[in-house]
């Protein structure tokens, strides 16, 4: 089993692509491990594939990162699965975790995050949790996005060490944190591990 999320920038046209394709490239190579494993196509979309423990600890860093912009924002969609048959480049792969991650991305209307998995019970437990995560993550502005990218990038971290890293006083990266619910997505990233484990 594997995870593939699929992406799109929304309302990318608005900025100038130097402003965060670097960055997102950056991202998805770390993520990705290997250069087959991820690709950004058609100017503002892109294909990662993951670990499924992984997965949704991934959206979040990406939609983190691409929120530091607040002209911009990003729809995923997660799809677990097989892959049947592997292609030289991602988007020229295929199996069930691509075809559910293609037919949950074309359900993404209100929100920007869902997940597709050979189980639906998972399905109907998670999404309505991952409907909530796209209204508190859409509203995110860019010191928080990035308070919280750079939590998420380095969980082994105090407070304190990431205000030293990021030049900001201890509270500021606190009072961040709590509005960007932090601590509520590690408990639901926690969840999906458990939820997964088996996977």
């Amino acid at each position: 089993m594997i995870a593939i999320i699929t992406g799109d920038i929304i309302h990318s046209r608005r900025v100038n692509a130097s402003d965060w394709m670097p960055h997102l490239k950056k991202l998805l190579k770390e993520l990705a491990t290997t250069e087959e494993n991820w690709e950004i196509y058609r100017g503002d979309s892109f294909q990662l594939a993951v670990p499924v423990s992984l997965a949704l600890e991934s959206a979040f860093r990406i939609k983190s990162l691409i929120k530091c912009n607040n002209m911009i924002d990003v729809r995923l969609s997660i799809g677990i699965g097989t892959i049947d048959y592997k292609g030289k480049k991602i988007t020229e792969s295929n199996g069930s975790a691509f075809i559910h991650s293609g037919e949950a991305f074309e359900k993404l209307k209100n929100h920007t995050l869902i997940i597709k998995s050979p189980e639906k019970s998972f399905d109907e437990y998670f999404n309505p949790i991952l409907r909530l995560v796209s209204f508190i993550t859409d509203q995110w502005k860019p010191a928080t996005s990035e308070t919280i990218f750079y939590a998420l990038s380095h969980k082994n971290l105090l407070q304190k060490e990431i205000a030293e890293k990021l030049s900001k006083d201890k509270t500021t990266i606190n009072r961040a944190l709590k509005r960007g619910a932090y601590d509520e997505l590690a408990e639901i990233l926690n969840l999906y591990s458990q939820k997964t484990s088996s996977w």
